[in-house]
């Protein structure tokens, strides 16, 4: 949830395989959000909250994140460690494609308040642009991240990409995990190739990103 974003829990029980909604009453740890015993909430200021649900003689506990915008367009660029192919075909797209570095763009757009994923958008990535719709999300802890598909019709370049930074200040930066710097990600691609088409794996390295 964003910042004065309003929304309302529901509790599902699950019985013999089955899920019904049940009318819980809702308490939460913490000021991040005021609820009601109805599950109404309201999102008072960043951080994230702690909701339990009690129904009869059963209990439930999430987390309710409360965020900040990062709405618009980030713009950075992405680096192509390595490339290797499928299976070996001639011409070998890596040989243009090893050592490239390139534009990369995500204009985000967000909601007040979901269930799961809260950011949505469009990314654009290479010159001339692969283009492509993603899904994502954004955390109290600043993880930001999203998945979608890309392509380019001049010459079917695409394939399915998972970007993943951390919110830091004005800028995402790419996570870090064990403080070592993770940056690279592992992306499965194809293109024509003739007349046919040709697939291959590449190896990308992230920059961080401003808006």
């Amino acid at each position: 949830m964003m910042v004065g974003g309003r929304g309302t829990l529901t509790a599902w029980q699950i019985e013999d395989g089955r899920a019904r909604e049940v009318a819980a009453r809702w308490t939460a740890e913490g000021d991040a959000i005021s609820i009601t015993s109805g599950g109404v909430v309201v999102a008072r200021r960043l951080g994230k909250a702690i909701v339990h649900a009690q129904y009869e003689d059963h209990t439930g506990t999430e987390t309710v994140h409360v965020v900040t915008s990062v709405a618009g367009t980030w713009r950075g660029s992405v680096s192509v460690v390595d490339c290797w192919q499928v299976a070996a075909s001639a011409p070998d797209p890596c040989e243009s494609r090893r050592g490239l570095t390139a534009p990369l763009a995500l204009t985000v757009s967000q909601s007040a308040a979901a269930e799961l994923g809260n950011i949505t958008g469009t990314i654009a990535v290479f010159t001339p642009p692969a283009t492509g719709s993603f899904v994502g999300l954004l955390d109290s802890d600043g993880t930001f991240f999203v998945q979608g598909h890309v392509e380019r019709p001049a010459d079917g370049l695409q394939g399915g990409v998972t970007f993943r930074w951390q919110l830091d200040g004005p800028q995402l930066v790419p996570m870090r995990i064990n403080d070592i710097v993770d940056d690279t990600i592992d992306v499965q691609l194809a293109s024509r190739n003739g007349a046919g088409w040709v697939s291959f794996a590449e190896i990308w390295r992230i920059s961080a990103l401003t808006r």
